[in-house]
């Protein structure tokens, strides 16, 4: 396995578990406010997007072991991408409370940096330019940490607000 492999299933077990995470954090009680009705939504829109890049990332192996094309994994990739740039949009238009407008930007920018990534990939696909893979690796893994400091913040709203 080499190392853009691993830097990319590095990220999806990142995501994942950062997902699991997050749903242990959230408070479910009734008599929501505001702010808990963010967080119930920033959470499901993390599920969303986890269960797309895990999706993606199956095509990936497919690709990996042979049974997809470079040509194909391109068209699998510019279908993803519509739906990650969807995702993207719809997050981005949602009001979020000041509390959790850190939170909101990190992971914004850990959206777009993902999709950066899998434009690159894209590009490599097509190409074959190894450094647009490099690239696409590159963004991948700031989308990692940009996330990872999206839930830091999450994480601390939420234990302040519980305590």
């Amino acid at each position: 396995m080499n190392k853009n492999d691993r830097a990319k299933i590095a990220f999806l077990i990142g995501i994942s578990a950062i997902a699991i995470m997050l749903l242990l954090f959230v408070d479910m009680k009734s008599g929501k406010t505001s702010e808990d009705q963010y967080a119930n939504y920033f959470v499901s829109v993390t599920e969303k997007s986890v269960n797309l890049t895990r999706a993606f990332q199956n095509e990936i192996g497919l690709w990996q072991l042979g049974q997809i094309s470079n040509v194909t994994m391109a068209e699998v990739t510019d279908n993803y991408l519509k739906n990650f740039t969807s995702q993207i949009s719809d997050f981005n238009e949602t009001d979020s409370p000041e509390i959790f407008r850190s939170a909101k930007e990190n992971l914004l920018n850990s959206f777009a940096n993902e999709i950066k990534s899998y434009e690159f990939f894209r590009d490599y696909l097509l190409t074959g330019n190894v450094t647009k893979n490099d690239i696409s690796t590159d963004f991948l893994s700031q989308a990692l940490e940009d996330e990872a400091l999206s839930f830091k913040i999450y994480q601390q709203i939420i234990n302040e607000t519980n305590s």
